[in-house]
């Protein structure tokens, strides 16, 4: 409801946060400084809209369109009422982007089971446990035993 447009924006795409966010890196001392995000209310529209929806309305023209499919982003989203001189970007969809919402959080540490693309990105991966999840493990298997043990007597 709080999407730009709101009608417009189911109609032709989808509501969205978008992320106004600096971050700051300084090199002598070395240091990253991240700020606050400013979070707004958004929309993105489907691929096929961007013509009728932004195009036909005079905020972007086919050179623009033409830019924007040429840097490999498929689509545009807008913060702002379109009749009031919305903030318009230029985006690209993710294809490796995974709602973590909707599965478990832990696995989206990284890397996780989902990535269908690790060999051929070359990613590194965190491959087995690492010596502190070892040791915690070991700790509850032995803790585990004592209990079987006094049970057992």
């Amino acid at each position: 409801q709080a999407a730009p447009n709101p009608t417009l924006c189911t109609t032709y795409g989808a509501s969205a946060m978008a992320f106004d966010q600096r971050v700051f890196v300084s090199f002598n001392p070395f240091n990253v400084y991240v700020a606050q995000a400013d979070v707004k209310p958004a929309c993105v529209l489907r691929q096929a809209n961007v013509v009728p929806v932004l195009q036909d309305r005079g905020l972007i023209n086919k050179k623009e369109v033409k830019q924007c499919k040429d840097n490999m982003s498929n689509t545009w989203a807008f913060v702002g009422d379109l009749n009031d001189y919305p903030q318009l970007s230029c985006v690209y969809r993710s294809e490796d982007a995974q709602n973590e919402f909707l599965s478990n959080p832990k696995l989206g540490i990284g890397e996780d089971v989902y990535d269908d693309d690790r060999e051929m990105m070359r990613k590194s991966i965190k491959t087995g446990l690492t010596e502190g999840e070892k040791a915690v493990l070991k700790a509850k298997a032995a803790a585990l035993k004592l209990e079987k043990d006094s049970v057992d007597l």
